[in-house]
């Protein structure tokens, strides 16, 4: 996949919503490329790193960031059906 394919991927991720299955809040993309990306949990709670280490809080924090993991696998057929149906939707 070349450069001008992994921008045109991360911009159409950027508009994507997703939510958190544990408490709601909005996922944001942790990891990109190949088509392919990672997102997590961006609310206090699921940020593990945040806590002492070992402690219950950040055991807790890290089941929150695990559960809160979402993999999507586009292809470039499917980024163009969105960016045309985004731009079917605006007019």
């Amino acid at each position: 996949m070349d450069v001008d394919h992994i921008e045109l991927f991360y911009k159409v991720l950027q508009k994507l919503s997703y939510n958190c299955s544990v408490c709601g809040a909005a996922l944001y993309v942790t990891n990109y490329g190949n088509y392919e990306a990672i997102l997590h949990c961006s609310s206090d709670a699921a940020r593990f790193w945040n806590f002492d280490r070992g402690t219950a809080d950040q055991v807790a924090a890290k089941e929150h960031w695990d559960h809160s993991r979402k993999e999507l696998f586009l292809t470039k057929e499917d980024i163009l059906e969105y960016l045309n149906k985004s731009e079917s939707d605006e007019r």
